[in-house]
């Protein structure tokens, strides 16, 4: 395993761990553009390593979708522990441009359909698809939980009726 994905604390289930969060997304009509808003507590900053949102189901890890460092200064951010952006579709797309090796094959961009895995989501309307089908989540990871992250939220389709 690579260095930067080693650990620095012990793994403790995410039941006893203090770190909470809370997420929803909000997509525009049109599909151009995602709103985030993300809630963490008893999160400390100087802690924090990455987030990311993620393609995959419920107790698996998934190849990364968003990387939020992308975007800015992830603990300015969240220095009042609330996190609201704006995302594109470009935003999408750059983590794929960012990925090297075989590692970055397996772990950046979610693929469009499963049977197809080198066709990647690179808009908002391909994370709602992923979204609606129950497979997007968020993960922050710190260095105490850097592998498998501190708080993982899996989102929940939103059906209007």
């Amino acid at each position: 395993m690579p260095s930067a994905f080693k650990s620095t604390g012990p793994s403790v289930d995410r039941e006893q761990r203090p770190d909470r969060g809370h997420s929803v997304i909000e997509l525009s009509k049109d599909l151009s553009r995602a709103y985030i808003h993300l809630a963490v507590k008893n999160v400390k900053l100087n802690e924090i390593v990455m987030l990311h949102l993620y393609c995959g189901r419920p107790g698996q890890l998934g190849p990364i979708l968003l990387d939020f460092s992308l975007l800015g200064n992830l603990k300015q951010y969240l220095s009042d522990g609330v996190l609201n952006i704006e995302v594109k579709n470009e935003d999408i797309v750059n983590p794929l441009a960012h990925g090297h090796g075989a590692l970055a094959a397996l772990t950046v961009g979610c693929p469009i359909v499963q049977t197809i895995p080198n066709d990647r989501v690179r808009a908002i309307a391909g994370m709602q698809a992923i979204a609606n089908s129950g497979e997007l989540y968020f993960n922050l990871h710190t260095k105490g939980q850097t592998y498998f992250g501190d708080i993982r939220g899996q989102f929940a389709p939103v059906v209007k009726k």
